[in-house]
């Protein structure tokens, strides 16, 4: 059961990690920025103070440009992996174009001796990428557990947002019931669920 499912969630990555690799740079501009849109609508994002979000990986949604936009009335922090801990930190950005480094497995993180390290209790909303969703609010990540170990130490009132494209929400996905967290809202180009 266990060595099935983990099989069927290795194939799933593989076919959204094609299918995402696959967009043009004008696809996630555009399809991004209708993103965007449908986030910035949401009242829990308008409301929150300090933004936990993250740099895209390539295909992933991309709200830099929202990010940039918002700065000047909203606080902003993106994770770390810490590879001892097998956990994320979070530091806050002030410069999306001077704090970040090149971390591990090619992800781009803020730059420690540049940034300020947060506390969880700080953060009002995180910004959950991933490779695919479901309508139960589920997610598939890339497979190493860092979100979801990091989302299981957030209390409830820090809310998780999943965002991601149309053809990345699926009908149901297949989950670890002790392992994998479910978020409070997805945004995709054109709903939320």
């Amino acid at each position: 059961m266990q060595m099935t499912l983990d099989q069927d969630k290795q194939q799933l990555r593989q076919r959204l990690i094609r299918r995402l690799l696959a967009l043009t740079k004008e696809e996630i501009k555009r399809r991004s920025k209708n993103v965007e849109d449908k986030l910035s609508d949401l009242l829990i994002y308008k409301q929150a103070k300090v933004v936990m979000a993250y740099y895209p990986l390539r295909g992933e949604v991309d709200i830099l440009k929202m990010i940039k936009k918002a700065k000047t009335f909203k606080r902003f922090c993106f994770p770390v992996m810490d590879l001892k801990a097998k956990g994320l930190r979070i530091f806050e950005v002030n410069n999306l174009d001077e704090d970040f480094i090149s971390g591990p497995f090619g992800v781009i993180e803020p730059d420690v001796e540049k940034t300020k390290e947060l506390s969880i209790k700080e953060i009002d909303i995180v910004i959950v990428p991933g490779l695919g969703f479901d309508y139960h609010k589920n997610r598939l990540g890339r497979g190493a557990g860092f979100y979801d170990r990091f989302l299981e130490k957030i209390t409830p009132s820090i809310k998780k947002v999943g965002i991601a494209f149309e053809f990345q929400i699926l009908e149901s996905l297949p989950i670890h019931l002790s392992l994998d967290q479910k978020l409070d809202v997805i945004v995709s180009e054109s709903f939320v669920i």
